[in-house]
């Protein structure tokens, strides 16, 4: 160890004399620490929620979705086959959607209604409160939103009103056809707009009531983040974007990632300025220990050490200072983040976020990055102090002492 480094550790080890010093010294590894302990835990809570919504979504929503130009896609076995024998892709099977009316007693809303073979919706199983996938194998049985069926006021195995249009045809053209249907399962994907309009058909139930062809093919990938890539491998099997096109689940949800994304910056800069705050205090205990130490910094100037030697000294204190406070901050945030994720402390109100605990993901690369930026921050903040104690006169200083 050279001697700049034993002296500017040596320096953080105040006599009593310089009990403020030390005390200071105390203060600025705690700003730091608690500056760094809140970064990670709001970063790892808002990264928690992103994957909570991503899951949610994705665990009802295609991950990438095949539409017809023209409308209904033509000959959708073929198209399923060509998609099924694309690597990465696990499921791929045809619907049908339309929007449509909702009615019980009194009640009435607005609702998507998506077709859907009753083999092809096994993946729905974990998202069912009551009910069972099955039941859609009976005609006229649906699925339906936990939102929507308490909005309706209809349970498990009670009767409701469909109304199609352009369910009908008469002389005066098409006119809407009513459909009565039975609640053959509650489920809840967590996500309000989804739980609040969909509703869950047979295919053949609809195709028998409209006549209408397949809308669209949706595809489930094991990847969701290679689906751009798969995206553009489906429209080369099908052949130049004439009868079809592809959307990929980022696509269809790049609003709401985009603001959570943004809102997550955010919050790491409003953050990040607590421990921009807390580097003041390591201004502050640098240029006292300067005060103090004028007497040893001009002995050590008029014995030959250089400008570089003396500022190193007072770097070596303050970078020890930030490093202290960032590995104490970050072993305390993921300590407490872990705490919350085995043991679930902190509670939500489930009716209002769909969650009964407060979602926790520690990432590495987010504790590594405010470790980084908390060590620049003082590096930056030991330059000035450094560089008044590399300026300070011996002879001036010593005449006086």
């Amino acid at each position: 160890m050279n001697y700049e480094t034993t002296v500017g550790l040596r320096y953080l080890r105040s006599k009593r004399k310089e009990a403020f010093i030390s005390f200071t010294t105390w203060i600025s590894i705690a700003g730091i620490a608690i500056g760094v302990m809140a970064l990670i835990l709001v970063i790892a809570v808002m990264t928690g929620f992103q994957n909570e919504i991503r899951e949610r979504i994705l665990g009802i929503n295609p991950h990438v979705l095949i539409l017809g130009l023209a409308g209904d896609i033509k000959d959708p076995e073929k198209v399923v086959s060509a998609v099924k024998d694309i690597k990465g892709v696990t499921h791929a099977f045809p619907f049908i959607s339309f929007q449509a009316m909702v009615q019980t007693g009194k009640q009435l809303s607005g609702a998507l209604v998506k077709g859907l073979n009753p083999g092809d919706v096994q993946f729905m199983s974990r998202l069912l409160k009551q009910g069972s996938i099955g039941a859609l194998n009976q005609r006229g049985n649906i699925l339906i939103g936990k939102e929507l069926s308490k909005h309706l006021g209809v349970l498990y195995g009670d009767f409701l009103t469909i109304m199609v249009p352009f369910g009908g045809v008469s002389p005066m053209g098409a006119v809407p056809e009513t459909v009565r249907v039975k609640v053959g399962g509650v489920f809840e994907t967590g996500v309000y707009d989804i739980d609040n309009s969909l509703i869950i058909m047979s295919i053949q139930d609809i195709e028998a009531i409209m006549g209408q062809g397949v809308t669209g093919i949706e595809i489930k990938i094991d990847d969701v983040y290679q689906a751009d890539s798969i995206r553009k491998e489906i429209m080369t099997r099908l052949g130049s974007a004439t009868n079809f096109f592809a959307r990929t689940w980022i696509e269809m949800n790049r609003n709401l990632f985009s603001a959570l994304k943004l809102e997550k910056i955010a919050m790491f800069i409003i953050l990040a300025l607590i421990i921009f705050v807390a580097s003041f205090n390591i201004i502050s205990s640098l240029i006292m220990t300067v005060m103090e130490k004028k007497k040893d910094i001009a002995i050590l100037k008029a014995i030959g050490a250089k400008k570089a030697s003396l500022m190193k000294i007072f770097m070596v204190e303050g970078i020890t200072i930030g490093i202290f406070g960032a590995l104490i901050g970050s072993f305390s945030g993921y300590i407490l983040c872990e705490i919350q994720r085995r043991f679930s402390i902190v509670k939500l109100d489930s009716d209002i976020y769909y969650i009964n605990t407060l979602p926790i993901k520690i990432s590495i690369l987010d504790t590594f990055l405010v470790a980084s930026i908390t060590t620049i921050i003082c590096i930056l903040a030991t330059l000035y102090p450094s560089y008044k104690a590399s300026k300070i006169d011996p002879v001036e200083t010593l005449r006086y002492e």
